[in-house]
């Protein structure tokens, strides 16, 4: 299987591919005036709009760095009425994909209520390294606003 790779700190965190429309190059975004701090604000992506999530806010609390390691990445976000909207992850670090078996991957061993999107880690010479369960990851109060806000 092939992930996506990024590092908070010294933390290494993995996105599974095939969550993944595609990876672009961090660009300026439409700030949005009163919305909670995990969202970075509007993406202009071949003239359509992009609402963008800080995956950093949302995993410690602090924003993304801007480095020329900060991607966005576009996934395909599923609503609750099983439509696939784009949303865009604001990332640091994301600086290369990298392949591993699920039979490579176990269980952390550490489950806490508010970091259900936390999943199995792999070791390899590097560290751990943790998935990321991208479609758990965004808060019910962001699924209203990025959801219902479209009409």
């Amino acid at each position: 299987m092939l992930f996506l790779q990024f590092k908070i700190g010294n933390d290494r965190y993995l996105i599974d591919a095939k969550d993944i429309i595609e990876v672009v190059p961090f660009a300026a975004l439409k700030k949005i005036p009163k919305a909670p701090p995990y969202v970075a604000g509007l993406l202009n992506y071949r003239g359509k709009t992009i609402p963008v999530i800080d995956i950093c806010y949302l995993m410690t609390d602090r924003p993304c760095k801007l480095r020329l390691s900060s991607r966005i990445a576009l996934i395909n976000y599923k609503a609750d009425n099983g439509e696939l909207l784009p949303v865009g992850f604001l990332i640091e670090q994301m600086t290369e994909s990298v392949r591993w078996l699920e039979s490579d991957f176990s269980d952390s061993r550490v489950n806490l209520k508010d970091n259900k999107y936390l999943g199995r880690v792999v070791i390899d010479d590097e560290g751990i390294a943790q998935r990321i369960e991208i479609s758990m990851i965004i808060p019910e109060e962001a699924d209203e606003i990025l959801c219902k806000g479209r009409q």
